[in-house]
């Protein structure tokens, strides 16, 4: 089986930014419950938006499907397989969350 997994990076208007790992190709619903999201709308004040960076990788031989947690932790002790290529990118998706609704998004 490949495993696919996503690097999301985060950064509000003000400057504060934070990264994570998930599993899968994560949906704007996932990335909204992520632990690294919530931290990120904790720490932000006053923000007007958040702009989402998420690049997605596929990574082995096989039927693809969503890395585990398990998978995720290797994945990230293992950065080498993104600078040697060992991992395909998939895809690249920009957007910004307008806060404080949090719920709305436009593509950039």
């Amino acid at each position: 089986m490949s495993k696919i997994f996503s690097i999301v990076g985060l950064e509000t208007n003000t400057g504060i930014r934070d990264i994570g790992i998930m599993g899968g190709i994560p949906e704007l619903e996932d990335i909204q419950s992520s632990k690294v999201y919530r931290e990120l709308v904790e720490d932000c004040g006053e923000s007007e938006y958040i702009a989402v960076i998420v690049k997605s990788f596929r990574y082995g031989q096989g039927p693809p499907e969503p890395a585990s947690a398990e998978d995720l932790g290797w994945i990230g002790m293992q950065p080498e397989i993104l600078k040697n290529g060992d991992a395909a990118e998939l895809q690249t998706s920009r957007f910004a969350i307008l806060y404080p609704d949090q719920g709305m998004q436009f593509h950039m």
